[in-house]
């Protein structure tokens, strides 16, 4: 063990020294989760900026546009009041909403029949659009139940006898899990887990690129010193910084962010153990792969949009086609990013996250394995080819 604690040594030296390295490993994950949690840390829309075009301007339409302004969802935009300026203030996004009041208002209304009110939104942007319309449903449905109150207290019903008649069927909801509807704890944890993989697979897949490119790789595979040694000690310093980086990203989601993270601590450790075992494998085996830092680089910033868009974190798996299910399977985000989501926000126990486990368990293995028993020999550059940065060889002058 002591030539894996000198090679480790060796490497955490190097780590210290490269300013770029050591802001990777240490700064760079905690910097992108603090933006992350900047970004997502009010959790809920409020304040959604709403023009109001009153064209009957009475009393009982003075009332929908009073409903509005006192909602703690939106924040009513002053000055607009033809269907012409709300058109145009949709374009520049100065509003997100639109309320149209028909100038029949109030005598379709005292009339007893029906009339509408007109609400307009941005749906170019779904999570406006979503709230936008909830929000809107819930300020007509009050205004309409206190109307109709005030009218069957005019007709002299009682209050247990206007409850009666506004309540006969009640729907009783229950929200589980997420009940602010928080959309922090919807992302967020996907996104961390995200960061971890890419800057841990970036980290150590550097390790033997540079050797490579320092001509100094020959030295350890010339060297009587075993593979499976190697392989520990260039990874031992990335894999101990990469699951402190992992507990770090939760403390912050939990502490600073305010997102709810729940369940086993034993279970969440487990996780990120297998987490960071298969991810510290998998960048060794890259490094190892790759001719260059810059071709290992290249090929994990194509892949880190793709893997989280397929990992069916942000979009259910159950309506994604299989042939793309079949390939996120094989990810290892797709199957920790759910089982956080599990743990940490459902507050599930192993029961119900074995099959993450056991994906997890056969990843790390796997990786593990091949990251182990590498090969001592030396490859030469494959002739023809690519050139360029991504080969083994660069362009010569004429």
């Amino acid at each position: 063990m002591k030539q894996v604690a000198a090679i480790a040594h060796y490497e955490m030296v190097h780590i210290l020294k490269d300013k770029i390295l050591l802001l990777l490993v240490f700064a760079v994950p905690l910097l992108y989760a603090s933006l992350c949690g900047l970004v997502y840390f009010s959790g809920l829309l409020t304040d959604i900026p709403l023009a109001i075009v009153d064209l009957d301007n009475s009393r009982l339409s003075r009332e929908v546009v009073a409903a509005f302004e006192n909602s703690p969802r939106f924040q009513v935009v002053p000055g607009i009041d033809t269907y012409a300026g709300l058109e145009e203030g949709m374009k520049e996004g100065t509003v997100r909403a639109g309320v149209v009041i028909p100038g029949d208002f109030e005598t379709k209304i005292t009339q007893h029949r029906n009339t509408e009110v007109l609400t307009v939104y941005d749906a170019s942007n779904l999570i406006w659009g979503l709230n936008i319309r909830k929000y809107t449903l819930e300020v007509i449905g009050t205004f309409n139940a206190r109307y109709t109150a005030a009218y069957l207290a005019g007709l002299g019903l009682t209050a247990t006898e206007i409850s009666n008649a506004l309540n006969t069927v009640q729907g009783n909801i229950e929200v589980w899990y997420n009940p602010t509807f928080s959309y922090a704890n919807y992302i967020l944890m996907g996104l961390y887990m995200i960061i971890i993989q890419q800057i841990g697979l970036l980290c150590v897949s550097l390790t033997i690129t540079r050797e490579k490119e320092k001509n100094s790789w020959l030295q350890y595979l010339c060297s009587p010193v075993a593979a499976w040694k190697i392989f520990l000690g260039k990874s031992l310093p990335y894999f101990l910084t990469n699951l402190m980086n992992y507990g770090l990203l939760l403390w912050f989601a939990r502490s600073v962010v305010l997102v709810k993270v729940e369940g086993s601590t034993l279970l969440i450790l487990l996780l990120g153990l297998l987490y960071s075992v298969t991810i510290t494998s998998a960048g060794f085996c890259l490094s190892l792969w790759a001719a260059n830092s810059l071709q290992v680089t290249r090929y994990l910033l194509l892949l880190s949009v793709p893997f989280f868009m397929i990992s069916g974190y942000c979009w259910p798996p159950t309506h994604i086609p299989e042939l793309i299910n079949n390939a996120a399977r094989l990810l290892p985000l797709t199957w920790m990013a759910e089982a956080s989501r599990l743990v940490t926000v459902k507050n599930l126990g192993a029961p119900y996250i074995v099959n993450n486990i056991l994906a997890l368990s056969v990843m790390a293995l796997v990786s593990t394995f091949f990251a182990l028993t590498f090969s001592k020999r030396r490859k030469p550059p494959a002739p023809g080819g690519l050139e360029v940065n991504s080969g083994n060889s660069y362009p010569k002058r004429d």
